[in-house]
């Protein structure tokens, strides 16, 4: 079953291009891989023809939501540039592949230092084999980057009420959204405290939560008031027509008497990213971390730090990211009710954060050492996660919230950054 997070495959225009001399053994060869490879990581494909463009006017990138430009041969450059100089002109962003025959590579080499600025990224498929291992996760990271930047491009993503108080940092600028395509829509609480008040839940919807873990103590009332912040928002997503949403979530506790922290596991689980507190920064973060890895995310707390570990805690993990779930009262508050994610631990994770001037995405990857909640005076859910260059975080400070996905997700957030014209840091790397 594909995630809610994978890429759109029709929205992905797939063009060959090689010179007037290319083989038709070539590229069938290359059609074979990429009709094969999207079938085998997405169980169809967007439709690769078995011919070459020999021009950059054949490219024709008007209809396409994003481009993935495959070199087929030597003598290419030319029409790279033009494909990316026509893509751009249209906010097409173009991913281009090279492959390991017919002086591919060697034209990727030539036309690379010029793709500099937003809109342009690059791969190396190593193979042309489809079953090649590697081959297709280069292949996969690719492509879940240029669908994580094409999907944030054109983006809405709603404010319910102003950031919290204490985020006196982590704040986006109208003008940086707009470089980045993105629109902020601002909803007054008022207006989103009607669509709760609205809410009935079913009886047997509390019921089927809190069947998938161990109840540990509710507050008064719950799930029942969680579940009611978590069907408004779902309705106001569909209503506003969103693609994130960043709630101010003390409010909910003052006004709504449950916090947001249930709907939030939730909600991410099922294909709509929510953030915490407001955090715009972070919340696009998060939209970046789930489409470029198809999974959802932990928005969290940087807790603790030493030299090459991170503790990352938080009220408002994804179940799917549990092996054990347990539902107890809210860790501030003492009321409401929050989910006690306990990662699986000795897996891969991604952490990553755009900076609030949303020109810098710093990505770590690192693997989880404990995923249970073992420290005191801490948020429900926590991992530890061994990774190096962990004390950059708190050496070089770009905000408080972070984000983790399971998995190595590091080259599509690397492709992801070349298409929005993001620099990209990696932690641990000189």
């Amino acid at each position: 079953m594909q995630s809610p997070y994978d890429p759109r495959l029709d929205s992905i225009c797939v063009r060959i291009a090689a010179s007037p001399l290319h083989s038709p053994i070539l590229i069938a060869r290359i059609s074979r891989l990429l009709e094969e490879g999207f079938k085998s990581l997405w169980g169809s494909s967007p439709g690769v023809e078995p011919y070459a463009v020999t021009s950059g006017e054949e490219i024709e990138p008007s209809g396409c939501r994003s481009l993935l430009l495959v070199l087929a041969t030597g003598g290419t450059e030319a029409i790279a540039l033009e494909a990316v100089e026509e893509a751009r002109g249209k906010g097409v962003p173009v991913l281009i592949a090279a492959q390991p025959y017919a002086n591919s590579l060697p034209s990727l080499l030539e036309v690379k230092p010029m793709l500099e600025g937003p809109g342009a990224s690059w791969i190396y498929l190593s193979s042309l084999d489809p079953r090649n291992s590697e081959t297709l996760w280069v292949l996969e990271q690719g492509v879940r980057g240029l669908w994580a930047a094409s999907r944030l491009r054109g983006s809405r993503i709603a404010a319910i009420g102003p950031p919290s108080p204490w985020l006196v940092y982590s704040r986006a600028r109208p003008e940086d959204l707009a470089r980045l395509g993105v629109e902020l829509v601002q909803i007054d609480p008022l207006e989103f405290a009607g669509y709760v008040a609205k809410e009935d839940v079913p009886e047997d919807l509390g019921k089927q939560l809190l069947e998938k873990g161990e109840v540990v103590e509710l507050a008064d009332g719950e799930p029942a008031r969680s579940l009611k912040v978590y069907r408004a928002l779902k309705r106001l997503w569909r209503d506003r027509g969103l693609d994130a949403v960043s709630p101010a979530c003390w409010w909910f506790y003052k006004e709504a008497g449950a916090n947001a922290c249930l709907a939030h596991s939730l909600l991410n689980d099922e294909g709509l990213v929510v953030g915490c507190e407001g955090d715009i920064p972070a919340t696009l973060s998060m939209m970046l971390a789930t489409y470029a890895s198809g999974k959802p995310a932990f928005f969290a707390n940087p807790a603790h730090i030493r030299s090459d570990s991170l503790l990352l805690a938080h009220c408002t993990a994804p179940l799917s990211m549990g092996l054990r779930i347990q539902f107890r009262r809210h860790f501030i508050t003492g009321g409401s009710v929050t989910s006690s994610v306990w990662f699986p631990e000795g897996s891969k994770v991604t952490v990553s954060r755009l900076d609030p001037g949303l020109q810098l995405l710093r990505v770590g990857v690192g693997v989880i050492e404990r995923g249970r909640p073992e420290r005191e005076m801490q948020c429900e859910s926590q991992m530890i996660v061994r990774m190096p260059g962990a004390s950059k975080i708190l050496e070089e400070s770009i905000g408080n919230h972070y984000v983790a996905t399971l998995g190595d997700s590091s080259e599509a957030l690397r492709v992801a950054a070349d298409l929005l014209g993001l620099r990209l840091e990696r932690l641990g790397s000189k």
